[in-house]
C-alpha cells in the first residue's frame, strides 16, 4: 500500500519541560531588582496593657479594702468624738446640779456666782432674777442647802449639745426646821458647748 505525504499528519510540537512563571512572579521580579530600596516598615505600635481577670480582681479587692477601711475610720473617729462628749457634758452636769442645788446664808454671792459661771448667757439671766427674789428669804431664814446627785445618766449627746437627768437630793436646814429636811429632786438638764466648755441652757423639774 502506498502512502502518500498528503496522509501524514503532522507530529505535536513538543511540550517545554521548563514551567513557565506566572506574570505575578515576573512582576515581583522586577521590583525587587529595579535597584530601588524597599520601603521601610513602620514600627509596630505598642502594646496596650491588658489587665487579666486576676489582676483586676486583686486590685478591685484592694480598693474596697481601703474604702472599707476609710469608712471604719471616720465611724471610729465619730463614735469616740460622741463618747468624749458624754462624758464630758456627764461630768459639767453633775457638778452643775450640785452648785444649784447648794447655798449658804452666809455666802450667796459666792454660791449664785459658781451657778452662773456654769451657764450660758440666757440661763444666767433667768437664774439671777430667780435668785435676786430669794436671796432676802434665805437670808431670813438663815438657810443652808447642801446638794448631792445620787445618780445621773445622758439622754441624748453630740459634739454641741447634750440632756442629762439627774436625782438630787438637797439637805436643808432653816431656822423655822433646825433638823436636817431632804428633798428629792429630779432634774433635767440641756447642756451647750460653747468656748471648749459644757454650760447649762435650761433646767427642768421633773
Amino acid at each position: 500500500m502506498r502512502i502518500t505525504i498528503a496522509d501524514r499528519k503532522p507530529s505535536p510540537k513538543p511540550r517545554s519541560t521548563v514551567d513557565e512563571k506566572p506574570e505575578d512572579e515576573d512582576e515581583d521580579e522586577a521590583v525587587a531588582t529595579d535597584g530601588t530600596p524597599p520601603a521601610e516598615e513602620e514600627p509596630p505600635e505598642p502594646r496596650t496593657r491588658r489587665w487579666r481577670p486576676r489582676s483586676l480582681l486583686a486590685v478591685l479587692a484592694v480598693a474596697a479594702m481601703l474604702g472599707a477601711g476609710g469608712y471604719l475610720g471616720a465611724r471610729f473617729v465619730a463614735h469616740q468624738a460622741t463618747e468624749t462628749a458624754r462624758t464630758e457634758a456627764l461630768a459639767a452636769a453633775k457638778r452643775y446640779a450640785t452648785d444649784l442645788s447648794s447655798y449658804d446664808f452666809k455666802n450667796l454671792e459666792g454660791n449664785f456666782s459658781a451657778v452662773e459661771a456654769g451657764a450660758t448667757g440666757k440661763f444666767g439671766e433667768q437664774y439671777q432674777q430667780v435668785s435676786r427674789n430669794l436671796t432676802e428669804l434665805i437670808k431670813q431664814h438663815e438657810a443652808v442647802s447642801k446638794g448631792a446627785v445620787l445618780a445621773a445618766g445622758v439622754v441624748e449627746a453630740d459634739s454641741d449639745r447634750a440632756v442629762v437627768v439627774l436625782f438630787v437630793d438637797q439637805t436643808i436646814t432653816n431656822t423655822n426646821s433646825p433638823q436636817p429636811r431632804i428633798d428629792r429632786n429630779r432634774m433635767q438638764l440641756t447642756l451647750l458647748h460653747q468656748d471648749d466648755r459644757w454650760l447649762v441652757d435650761d433646767v427642768k423639774l421633773l
